[in-house]
């Protein structure tokens, strides 16, 4: 479906277009190369230039991939290695002994056992105990572990034998920002310590190169660990998952552990054949997202039984169906939903009301986003002094609070419906935020937003076609599942991506937004007129009245 618009064109996306095929990549062979190395070839050298360097500290930002494995990846295996999660100061700098005829005894902690060795810690437990860090720090700074360090050293009263050991072990901190700005509140003269600072992307990009790489470290991660093999389709069905969690066509997660995790899942899915298949993955996915949906399926409930209250046929104006995710504190599931949006217009100054925002359900972001609509729609109309018209915008049926600028472009469609009395197509779903020229721009979760629309379908809520306005620079964040490409390619939903807001006018109110314009004039004057007649009878009469 293409509509002709003056200047552009909008194309539906095709179901290739809303997804990424990786068969022809992984039908190449596998490479048998570093990992670590190739995938991530900045990392790998930082880390050996690490252990030949002076510096004893290495900042390590890894979310999803343990910096003691990416100690291994870069051929450090030579070396002692240790990595601990938990740990005291009495495994790090040893504990003193005080015997009766009051002689010391030191029983060595890791950093005396680890020998030109590399020690992984992670940061935790510093932050909880920060003495742990001060003294860490002290010995990184003086290069040597003072027996001052070891437990029970402030208990003994005597004078204590100096005992030093140079400080040989490299030590690597794994961290995550947020963790080294709370280190940096503890510590204000952190920087003190000489240290490098290496971070892990979670994902890379997907090459051909990329993919056949990943492919050969899934096939040695399948060996390690006992796994049964992926066929092809197994392969797709899981890298189709990895990119989807990047929200992105190009990219690729890279969580070694959370594959693992998937592949052992999906062993439980499959006991009479030998290797694992696009069916046992999609399987594993599905149960994990079912065990923690009991939000949305609260969600869903009050779809069917009528208690929020929607319009998916027909047309009305002043109203539109939005898109938005639902984020769950303390949880790891987020969704999409359907809200919508009403307006209705008064006597006014142009002002668009955002009752979300006067009565404090709505945050900054929203609010900048009503009022860059708002600055945008007056412009069409400097030519007059007074613009009479105001419009009050209702998020309906919202309890909670709410931020972002994704329903932007759904409130400009609201608002010169309302203006311009020109009903909304019902059938139709809006995302997108716009800046003060009517571009739109890229929003987040658009791939939970059409799910949303897909649960309707799947509900019994939708039978007929349903239309979606997105931005267009979200085509490559698009990683739709199996069942919603079918439904594309049934022409049940059809996805428009939208660069400029003019382009949504045609498929949302049927007209262009220079006739909504005209409209929205021809409606002033007319009221205007009223109100010099009403004048001038008003003054008729009084002139009347005086004689």
């Amino acid at each position: 479906m293409v509509l002709n618009l003056q200047t552009d064109q909008v194309i539906r996306f095709t179901k290739e277009e809303c997804s990424n095929d990786f068969s022809l990549a992984l039908s190449l062979p596998h490479i048998n190369e570093n990992q670590l190395q190739t995938l991530f070839p900045i990392v790998s050298n930082l880390l050996k230039d690490f252990i030949k360097l002076p510096q004893s500290l290495l900042i390590f930002n890894s979310n999803k991939w343990s910096a003691s494995q990416a100690v291994i990846e870069a051929n450090l295996k030579s070396l002692p290695l240790k990595t601990l999660q938990d740990y005291d100061q009495e495994s790090l700098f040893g504990r003193l002994v005080i015997h009766k005829n009051d002689k010391t005894e030191l029983i060595t902690g890791i950093l005396h056992q680890l020998d030109n060795g590399v020690l992984t810690l992670h940061i935790s437990p510093m932050l909880s105990n920060p003495k742990l860090w001060f003294l860490l720090k002290s010995c990184l700074i003086c290069k040597n572990i003072s027996i001052k360090s070891a437990l029970n050293a402030e208990r003994f009263k005597g004078k204590l034998e100096t005992s030093e050991t140079y400080l040989s072990t490299k030590i690597i901190l794994v961290s995550n920002r947020f963790q080294i700005d709370e280190l940096t509140q503890i510590d204000p003269e952190f920087t003190q310590v000489a240290s490098l600072f290496i971070e892990l992307p979670r994902d890379l990009i997907s090459t051909d190169s990329n993919i056949q790489h990943m492919k050969s470290f899934c096939s040695t991660l399948i060996q390690q660990k006992n796994i049964k093999p992926l066929n092809k389709d197994g392969y797709k069905a899981l890298f189709h998952y990895l990119s989807s969690q990047c929200e992105h066509q190009k990219r690729l997660l890279f969580a070694p552990r959370l594959i693992e995790n998937v592949l052992h899942y999906a062993q439980l899915f499959n006991e009479h054949t030998e290797m694992i298949s696009d069916k046992d993955i999609e399987s594993v996915l599905h149960i994990q997202d079912e065990a923690q949906s009991q939000a949305r399926m609260f969600s869903e409930q009050a779809l069917i039984e009528k208690q929020i209250n929607l319009q998916f046929s027909n047309k009305k104006i002043g109203q539109i169906n939005g898109l938005s995710v639902v984020e769950l504190i303390g949880s790891p599931t987020e969704f999409g939903e359907i809200f919508r949006i009403s307006a209705s217009d008064m006597i006014g100054d142009g002002e668009i009301i955002d009752v979300e925002r006067k009565v404090e359900l709505a945050g900054n972001i929203h609010a900048k986003s009503t009022l860059i609509v708002q600055g945008y729609l007056n412009h069409f109309f400097t030519h007059i002094v007074n613009f009479p018209f105001s419009c009050n915008i209702v998020f309906e049926q919202s309890y909670q609070e709410s931020d972002g600028d994704s329903a932007s472009l759904a409130v400009l469609l609201a608002t010169t419906s309302c203006y311009s009395h020109l009903p909304i197509q019902q059938n139709l779903f809006v995302t997108g935020a716009l800046d003060q020229h009517g571009n739109v721009l890229a929003i987040g979760g658009i791939n939970h937003k059409i799910k949303a629309v897909v649960r309707l379908f799947q509900l019994g809520l939708l039978n007929d076609p349903v239309t979606i306005l997105m931005p267009k620079a979200n085509q490559v964040n698009l990683m739709l599942e199996i069942e919603t490409l079918e439904l594309i390619n049934d022409d049940k939903i059809n996805i428009f991506g939208i660069e400029h807001c003019n382009q949504a006018f045609p498929i949302a109110l049927e007209t262009t937004f220079e006739e909504i314009i005209k409209l929205i004039n021809e409606r002033i004057n007319t009221l205007q007129k009223n109100d010099q007649s009403d004048s001038s009878s008003y003054i008729c009469k009084l002139f009347s009245f005086f004689r």
